[in-house]
């Protein structure tokens, strides 16, 4: 219609996982009483809803044989939106591991899942594509032209698939620009055909080696880009006012999830701990009394 744009013509707004408004003072720090591995790491609500929290945390080491120190972390991430039409179209966590210290060694970061591209809930599309090329014919005699456009066109049909994505990947973030692996990365992506949103639910576990008993540290960073009927128009990303993670080695393992051996958590199969879900439905929701 002329005059009106509709939202899918608008640019995408970056919104911040911290919103204005009532929502706003809620940021979560450690627990002075008991200030290490907080279970609940964000927690943000408005027209689109993050969350993520722990869902197990061992400490131990990686073998009988090999005595590596090692932590098992396993967390749990939540993208919903609380509209109709709102939905976040990529969402992006970073995990950055440190010493308490300076003086002290980052943990290093052996191996995480999911870890690389992974492909959800394809869609195929039926397209009819009109090509067409144009042609100058001239002609004419005794220094007179005559000249014209020639067009052509042709109809190409094609099928377009196109996927929901998850990225993993294992990372060295250090201003030095070196030194073994300390964060890992998660990235997620809509269907950009189908306009579906990011997946709703994402576990992921990550092994680190330890060099000592020391407390460390994690930075979380998230990011978030939802679409532009959302109407929230700042950035998704860390608020500074949330805490790092602490985590201790010599607090027991949490065990929710698996009952895990602390003397050999390198044989823990980091992929049976890790689920992606783009969508619950509750079947035989239907029900007459």
């Amino acid at each position: 219609m002329e005059g009106h744009q509709f939202a899918e013509d608008l640019s995408d707004l970056e919104i911040p996982i911290f919103p204005t408004g009532a929502d706003a003072g809620l940021h979560f720090h450690n627990d002075p009483n008991d200030p290490y591995q907080r279970d609940t790491i964000v927690q943000r609500k408005g027209r689109v809803n993050i969350g993520c929290k722990h869902k197990d945390i061992a400490h131990g080491y990686f073998s009988e044989e090999i005595d590596d120190l090692c932590t098992l972390i396993v967390v749990q991430f939540r993208f919903e939106s609380n509209g109709i039409a709102a939905r976040i179209k990529e969402a992006h966590a970073v995990f950055t591991f440190a010493a308490m210290e300076m003086d002290k060694t980052d943990p290093e970061v052996m191996s995480m899942y999911p870890d690389g591209s992974f492909f959800i809930q394809p869609t195929v599309q039926h397209e009819q594509v009109l090509k067409g090329a144009e042609a100058n014919v001239g002609g004419g005699a005794a220094g007179a032209q005559v000249g014209g456009i020639l067009k052509m066109e042709s109809t190409v049909e094609r099928e377009t698939i196109d996927y929901t994505r998850v990225r993993g990947s294992i990372d060295v973030l250090r201003a030095s620009g070196f030194g073994k692996p300390n964060a890992v990365s998660w990235d997620l992506f809509e269907n950009a055909t189908a306009k579906t949103g990011v997946v709703t639910y994402f576990q992921g576990a990550i092994l680190l080696k330890r060099k000592n008993m020391d407390p460390f540290k994690a930075s979380i960073s998230v990011k978030a880009t939802a679409d532009t009927t959302s109407r929230i128009s700042t950035l998704f990303k860390k608020d500074e006012k949330d805490d790092d993670v602490w985590y201790d080695p010599r607090k027991p393992s949490t065990n929710r999830l698996h009952k895990y051996d602390a003397d050999n958590l390198g044989a823990v199969d980091l992929r049976s701990l890790s689920d992606v879900t783009f969508r619950t439905v509750l079947k035989d929701a239907l029900k007459e009394l």
